[in-house]
């Protein structure tokens, strides 16, 4: 039996109101650990120059560049291998869900978020959490229609404060919630949460991709390199899911009355 892992990460544009997505990569685990990873260290990562891992804020900072030796061009070479390499493993599938931050963030202005996970105060209703539980249920209705030998999908996501605690608490309820919806085969999938950091190989090809596919949304902000590296991926068999206007609205008649 196989166990699948899933290595995503979010975008949420310059501010708070922007088009918030959250992509990532779906395979199987020993793809990932025998094949991806390996060749990402030794081709985009060992350089020389060394870095310690590729995400693409970082790699365009001058600043970032200049402390580990590194070129535009070169940084711009790294990129192109970045691409290359996840065009190549074709067993990863690019999966994403994205939204209206502003129009949800004022839908659930004076909703809060109470996880038995995270200590301290309720959190408000941010993108992060809705975009997770799509993409959850998202991915895992795609191992279970295409990958009838998957035993459990594992998620690793970046560890980035009270957002990780919170969505740990979500992730622990996953299950019940899909066998309370129906979905005993989606359920039975459910594996671990993992938090990871910046080094984390599959982390960084996540990166790169929520990168450019935010950016693909508005064209006039990649250059000409951006849209030809994006090119190489964006007919690709995968998913992208909006959650409409329409999709909020339910959710806020369905959650809203019971003080969520």
């Amino acid at each position: 039996m196989a166990v699948f892992i899933s290595a995503s990460d979010e975008n949420a544009g310059k501010t708070h109101r922007d088009r918030f997505l959250f992509a990532g990569w779906i395979g199987p685990e020993e793809d990932w650990s025998r094949f991806f990873a390996p060749a990402w260290q030794e081709r985009v990562l060992d350089g020389p120059p060394a870095i310690p891992y590729l995400h693409m804020t970082e790699i365009r900072s001058p600043q970032w560049r200049a402390r580990y030796g590194l070129s535009r061009l070169q940084a711009d070479d790294r990129v192109d291998e970045a691409f290359v390499l996840m065009d190549t493993m074709q067993s990863l599938f690019p999966l994403g869900v994205s939204l209206d931050a502003g129009l949800l963030r004022d839908t659930f202005a004076t909703a809060r978020v109470v996880s038995s996970t995270a200590a301290g105060a309720p959190k408000p209703f941010d993108p992060d959490y809705l975009c997770f539980l799509y993409y959850a249920y998202l991915a895992l209705a795609y191992v279970d229609s295409r990958h009838p030998e998957a035993h459990k999908l594992n998620f690793i996501v970046e560890r980035k404060g009270h957002v990780t605690k919170y969505i740990q608490g979500f992730h622990a309820t996953l299950a019940a919630t899909l066998e309370a919806l129906g979905k005993p085969s989606y359920a039975r999938l459910v594996g671990d949460l993992i938090p990871g950091d910046k080094d984390c190989v599959p982390l960084q090809a996540a990166d790169v991709l929520c990168w450019h596919t935010a950016r693909y949304q508005q064209p006039e902000t990649m250059d000409a390199a951006d849209l030809g590296r994006y090119g190489m991926i964006a007919h690709r068999n995968g998913e992208h899911h909006r959650i409409s206007p329409e999709d909020i609205s339910k959710l806020e008649a369905a959650m809203l009355p019971y003080g969520v």
